[in-house]
């Protein structure tokens, strides 16, 4: 993904100028700033469902179902079981006769695998409304990862988990994006987490739409 000068502007007020970066494959972007700094707003424009009022984002050879993102407020079927809501994952990658017929044995096997990885084995049949928020924001992760994006997108994937459930979840999201060579874009608010996991971080500063910078971490690491 290439962004060139983009630019941001939401009820008069710009949030982001002139941003430029290019993710690469196989990387994690972590994406910092403020409470209202734009990070939410920046993640939906790179996906697709804002238009820029500047600038320009080139996926090249991406196919829209190749881009998932991971939302703030989950957008699960309440109404649906867990096991559902993480196969609906990949409606976007079936044809419509295939979805119609029905999700396969072996898709089945792999989303129970992945929910078993993020400790929702017990909780296949439960009414996706009857889980805890923390159960819930696992479950999203699921569905996205279970797409098989090349882009994906997280909006505070963690927020809502403990540190060992937030541990798990990063490690498997870097694992599994990045093993099909994909790349990731993540907005966090632990420092910490975008440290251990993050190859570059793109600060965004509320007070000035044009002073964001990106710093390489890994040497953080070493």
């Amino acid at each position: 993904m290439r962004v060139k000068n983009l630019g941001i502007c939401v009820e008069g007020k710009w949030l982001i100028r002139n941003l430029n970066f290019t993710v690469r494959q196989g990387e994690f972007l972590a994406v910092r700033g403020s409470s209202g700094s734009g990070k939410t707003t920046l993640l939906r424009v790179l996906s697709g469902s804002i238009t820029p009022d500047e600038g320009t984002i080139e996926k090249e050879n991406l196919n829209s179902n190749e881009c998932a993102m991971i939302f703030q407020d989950l957008q699960l079927a309440d109404g649906a079981t867990a096991i559902t809501n993480a196969l609906s994952g990949c409606l976007g990658r079936n044809s419509f006769l295939s979805s119609f017929l029905g999700f396969t044995a072996q898709e089945k096997k792999q989303a129970i695998k992945l929910l078993n990885l993020l400790g929702l084995s017990d909780k296949l049949n439960q009414w996706t409304s009857t889980l805890s928020r923390g159960e819930r924001q696992r479950l999203a992760i699921v569905r996205s990862l279970f797409s098989r994006p090349r882009i994906l997108l997280a909006d505070e994937p963690t927020s809502s988990l403990d540190e060992k459930w937030a541990k798990v979840s990063l490690e498997l999201i870097k694992k599994d994006v990045e093993g099909r060579n994909g790349s990731v874009i993540c907005s966090l608010h632990d420092s910490h987490q975008a440290r251990d996991f993050s190859n570059r971080e793109l600060f965004i500063d509320s007070n000035s739409p044009e002073n964001w910078s990106i710093q390489d971490v890994e040497s953080k690491k070493s």
